[in-house]
Order: structure tokens, then sequence, then C-alpha cells
């Protein structure tokens, strides 16, 4: 289908009057239905594109994101936190306006969200905190998670066969009940990063823990996180000390505030330090007994094959044994070989 000669002149006079593609179409073709994305409008495009003639469409350019205040942003965070949708959310902070699914002002929402949880995703965006932990699946997502956590530099292409088995098994860990339990607890962004990380760093090449290591570790991970949040409330304490240092009474308080967090601080410490001798301990005496099952069974392994080595030679003897005993046979059965060894030759025979 293309334009007649009549069309491409009606469409120079019709743009005279009106650059708007979709009139522009009803005129020219006297059809009130049609529009610019009907076959007849993409004819009228191409002609006008290819006459270099101006037009109009009802095409919307894309609309760019809102920018929140730092207030608004916070809002966001806590609401999202306290499980309220993006659409919700987006409602409360633009009351007068009528904001709907798929709007700027909810997308504009969601993009601040997913700033907080990259793994935040449309489909859980019904009712679902922002804390949801989404656990990673693929192997490459795993490889990144210890790479950051321990500074390694595995690669995907290169992994050996113990350190395939140490992310299958570490991807079954990220999934476990209580773990997820635990980082869904953290409103904390830093929070949950350092669990985490925390976790892979001192569990990822440990495919054999039992459940409760992995409690216990879990359990170190957590003493670790409070150890970081009173470790801030001392820094800031100290810092409102050397403020106050002029008011005697402010500061005998503060030095009370900061003792006790310090005892607390030691108390968090300690608890590390105790849990973390028990699980290497623990795991070392299971590792002990492992070896030494695995070396009886090496010994008894080690014992069959001497045992299968010892009946070989003896076989191998006999074989031998009776070889040169055909050949004496066969040797006392020649009648020349015996009047050779009695010095009669076969002339004195004859």
């Amino acid at each position: 289908m293309t334009l007649l000669p009549e069309q491409e002149a009606a469409i120079q006079e019709i743009i005279k009057s009106t650059t708007d593609l979709n009139e522009i179409v009803r005129l020219v073709f006297n059809n009130s239905s049609l529009d610019g994305r009907s076959k007849e409008g993409r004819l009228v495009r191409s002609y006008l594109i290819s006459s270099k003639l101006k037009f109009k469409t009802t095409k919307r350019e894309k609309a760019n994101p809102l920018d929140f205040s730092p207030e608004q942003r916070k809002f966001i965070l806590a609401n999202a936190n306290a499980g309220l949708s993006s659409l919700a959310i987006a409602r409360l902070i633009f009351p007068l306006q009528d904001v709907g699914a798929l709007s700027i002002e909810q997308r504009s929402v969601l993009d601040v969200i997913r700033e907080e949880n990259p793994d935040f995703t449309p489909s859980s965006d019904v009712d679902t905190p922002l804390g949801n932990y989404i656990a990673p699946k693929s192997p490459g997502r795993i490889v990144k998670k210890i790479n950051d956590a321990t500074g390694s530099a595995l690669e995907d292409e290169k992994l050996n066969r113990q350190h395939k088995i140490c992310i299958d098994r570490l991807g079954i860990n990220l999934n476990n009940s209580r773990f997820l339990t635990i980082v869904n607890n953290y409103t904390s962004k830093e929070d949950r990063v350092l669990f985490e990380e925390e976790f892979v760093r001192l569990t990822w090449d440990k495919p054999d823990l039992t459940s409760d290591e992995l409690n216990l570790y879990m359990n170190v991970c957590k003493e670790i996180i409070s150890l970081e949040i009173v470790s801030k409330h001392l820094n800031k304490l100290n810092d409102a000390f050397d403020l106050a240092s002029d008011n005697d009474e402010i500061t005998v308080r503060l030095a009370e505030i900061i003792k006790a967090k310090s005892s607390e601080y030691h108390q968090c410490e300690s608890r590390i330090e105790n849990l973390t001798k028990k699980l290497q301990g623990d795991r070392s005496e299971r590792m002990k007994s492992r070896h030494k099952e695995n070396s009886s069974i090496l010994s008894l392994v080690q014992f069959f094959q001497d045992e299968e080595e010892r009946v070989n030679m003896v076989r191998i003897a006999e074989m031998q044994r009776q070889l040169v005993k055909d050949e004496a046979e066969k040797i006392e059965g020649m009648a020349d070989w015996k009047a050779r060894v009695l010095g009669i030759s076969i002339e004195d025979v004859l």
C-alpha cells in the first residue's frame, strides 16, 4: 500500500494548518477512527519524514525520576520497613495528586527503595518490608559475595571440585530459615551487609558444618553487629564528653554511661571469643575423629593391598617353579642330552 499523488498533495495542504499526525491521517483518508499507529498513519509518517516536514505526535517523553528531600527519603524507607508498598507510600507523599500504579511518583519511590535494597523486585512490592533478604541462587553471585567478604579472587571458570562443594553448601546456608529471620530483623542496610559478609567469611570454606555449628556462627555474627553498634555509641559518648568538659554534672553522668557501655563492649568481645573457641574446638575434635576413621579405613585398604600383592608374588613364584619343572622334565626326556652327560657320543654307540 502506497500513498496516491492526490493524497500526498493533500498532506502538503493540510500540514499548513495543523501539524498533528493523527489529524492529518484522519483528514487525508477521511476516516475519524484512524491515528498515527494505523497502517495509513505509518504511511503518512514515512511521507512526512522523507519530505522533511515537521509534525507532532501524542508520544510522551519519558519523565525523569522525582528528587526527594532527605526527610522524604527517610520517610519512604521507614514506611517500606513497616510493610507499605511503594504505591501506598507515594500516595502518602503526594496526597493531593491522583497517584496510580506505574506513575512517575510510584516509580520514583520504588527507585529509592531499590537504592537501599538492590534485590527488591516489584513482584514483592505488596505488604513486604524492605528488609526481606533474597539469597543468591546462581554460583556467580555466590562467588562474588565470597570475594567481597574475604578478598579472594575466585573465578567461575576456574573453580576446583572442593570450591564447588563449598559454594553449593554456602548457597544452602544463605537460605537457612534462621539466617533469613536474623537478616530481615536488621532495618539498617549497613548492619545487614555486615552480618551477611561476616557469615560468608566465617563459613564459606566449611561445607561440613552441623546445624548447631551454623547456629553458633550466626550468634557470632550477631555479636559482631552488637559490638559495632556499641562502638558507635561509645564514639558519640566520648565526643559528647569532650564537649561537656565544663559541666561537671553532665561529665559525671556521661562517665557513668561510658563505663557501662565499655563493659557492654568487653562482654561482646568475650562472647565472640568464647563462641569462636567452642566452634574451633568442636570442629577440630570432629575433624580429628574423622581423620582417625579415615586412617583406619586407609590402613585397612593398605592391608588388603599388601595382602593382594603377597598373593600375587606367591602366584608368580609358583608359576616360575612350574616353568622350571616343565623344562627339567623336557630335558630329562632328551636321549642325546643324557648320552653327552655320560660321555658317550653317537659315534661310540654306532
